[in-house]
């Protein structure tokens, strides 16, 4: 009997204690609207959300009627573009939500879930050398190379130009470009990160040669388990305390869980292979130009002597958002360019102005200045940016200001890169593709630039912004000049998934080589 009086008494605790935090409201948050029923009782009411396919599209539509949202019991988001220097700026008193913890998983913290701010500034100081402009044109080449080993592909799926004997091509289908991207941009970045040449595009496959523990060869498909870890991890990242208890009982009740949580450990011990790979590589005394390089010696050629924890950890967000967000941004962008026929020509008009017609391969040095060629990859990012979803911050103890508005302290508050890339009030037609907009001399191109967030802002900002832009155009460049593309119809849609990243789930396009000998 006691048992059952300690069992019910349990229930209740539990039951009733977000009840009762919620009517008493010691932080006045009940006169935020709420995203669901629940979003203001329990941190269990995100899974609904993450269930959507898109939810930050949802909550954009939300946050059409109210500029602040209540996500969580303990969660805000935020509307206005001028709540972006509150949360996010140098000096904003907030920091990174422990929720970027949960994100990491059992192993050592990396640049992007490091919550401490001295030991983020220790991070960021030892990587920035490796992320210079500098740095990554001496990695130009490597780049080069990947892109040479794309057109390759893409030639062979290519139909001739219009009007020309078609024989000798393999084939007349679509090509799912956004497989190819994602391979292109995975090798990229495994050749600047370890130099370490994984051959997916020549093999059209993700898989990857790993030893195991044991000194076993296993294959692991390391882009499909990149992403079903991530999905499986997104649905219950939101739950915060739950999210532990929530990761056993799905991986004991579901098998596509279990098989989903497992994919997680399988990019773990690809991505500590490579790690270790590399390493033996310098210990053996191998002198290699890479990212990987830049960890383990300082500018002046001093050991660093980084734990291989560490190494590992800043190798797998190298890799895993190294690539994912590029290969997001590639596709939504050739996606833009192909549904705006005049965006494209008018691309390509300047692609061809800077390019010789027998190169490859557009050099860097001759797009790195081209406008439009900018604008067009920074339109696509605010129509699309690869994170849409708010990054959260967590007011300090004694709490913040934002947008004028005094928020308690220890509240999670966020701003949705998707939510401010559409404010009409700063982006007329929020909806179209319109790469003018960023060169148009009558625009307020400063205030735009307060509001596209792509990559967050303030000192947490993606350090890796320069490597997505330097392949984004070469690539793009090199893929305007080279060919034609076309839909599936005029009608058709891109269709989006959301996990972390916003990934597009396929483009198929018909590809052409263009006519007059490019």
């Amino acid at each position: 009997m006691a048992l059952v009086q300690l069992f019910i008494a349990a229930f209740l605790l539990v039951a009733l204690r977000p009840l009762v935090i919620y009517l008493y409201d010691s932080k006045n948050l009940r006169k935020y609207p709420t995203q669901n029923p629940l979003s203001g009782l329990t941190n269990l009411a995100s899974i609904r959300e993450r269930l959507r396919p898109f939810r930050t599209r949802d909550l954009y539509l939300q946050h059409q009627k109210h500029p602040i949202i209540r996500v969580a019991p303990d969660i805000l988001s935020f509307r206005d573009v001028a709540a972006i220097k509150d949360v996010y700026s140098f000096s904003s008193p907030c920091q990174k939500h422990e929720m970027y913890k949960l994100q990491n998983g059992e192993g050592h913290l990396n640049i992007l879930n490091v919550v401490d701010r001295e030991e983020h500034s220790r991070k960021r100081r030892m990587l920035s050398h490796a992320f210079s402009t500098k740095n990554l044109e001496a990695w130009e080449f490597k780049i080069t190379d990947k892109v040479e080993k794309l057109v390759a592909q893409l030639d062979r799926r290519a139909l001739a130009p219009s009007g020309e004997d078609p024989s000798g091509r393999q084939g007349d289908g679509y090509v799912d470009v956004r497989y190819w991207f994602n391979l292109f941009t995975v090798d990229a970045i495994a050749d600047i990160a370890l130099s370490e040449r994984l051959g997916m595009l020549e093999s059209g496959s993700d898989l990857v040669k790993v030893v195991g523990p044991h000194g076993e060869s296993l294959l692991h498909h390391f882009i499909a388990d990149m992403h079903k870890a991530a999905r499986v991890k997104s649905k219950i990242i939101g739950t915060l305390d739950w999210y532990h208890i929530l990761k056993e009982v799905s991986a004991f009740f579901s098998s596509r869980c279990r098989l989903q949580w497992d994919c997680g450990r399988k990019v773990g011990q690809t991505v500590s292979y490579l790690a270790r790979k590399r390493l033996e590589r310098y210990k053996d005394g191998e002198e290699i130009d890479d990212f990987l390089s830049c960890l383990i010696k300082d500018k002046a050629g001093k050991a660093r002597d980084l734990d291989m924890a560490e190494l590992t950890a800043e190798t797998n967000i190298l890799l895993d958002a190294g690539s994912e967000t590029t290969a997001i941004a590639l596709t939504h962008l050739l996606y833009y360019l192909t549904k705006n026929p005049r965006c494209f020509s008018k691309l390509r008009e300047e692609v061809s102005d800077a390019l010789s017609g027998e190169q490859l391969v557009a050099p860097y040095s001759k797009v790195r200045n081209l406008p439009y060629l900018k604008a067009c990859i920074e339109e696509s990012l605010r129509l699309s940016p690869p994170l849409p979803r708010g990054l959260e911050r967590i007011t300090p103890p004694s709490g913040a200001y934002i947008m004028g508005t005094f928020i308690p302290g220890n509240i999670g508050v966020s701003v949705p890169a998707y939510v401010t890339h559409r404010d009409p009030g700063i982006f007329p037609d929020p909806e179209a593709f319109l790469p003018e907009r960023w060169i148009d001399k009558n625009a307020n191109i400063a205030k735009m630039r307060e509001a596209f967030i792509p990559f967050s802002a303030g000192g947490r900002a993606c350090i890796g912004r320069n490597i997505t832009m330097i392949e984004q155009q070469i690539l793009i460049a090199t893929l305007v000049h080279r060919y034609d593309f076309a839909l599936p119809a005029p009608e058709w849609t891109l269709r989006n998934e959301e996990a972390f990243n916003l990934w597009p789930v396929e483009l198929q396009v018909r590809i052409w080589m263009r006519g007059g000998g490019v």
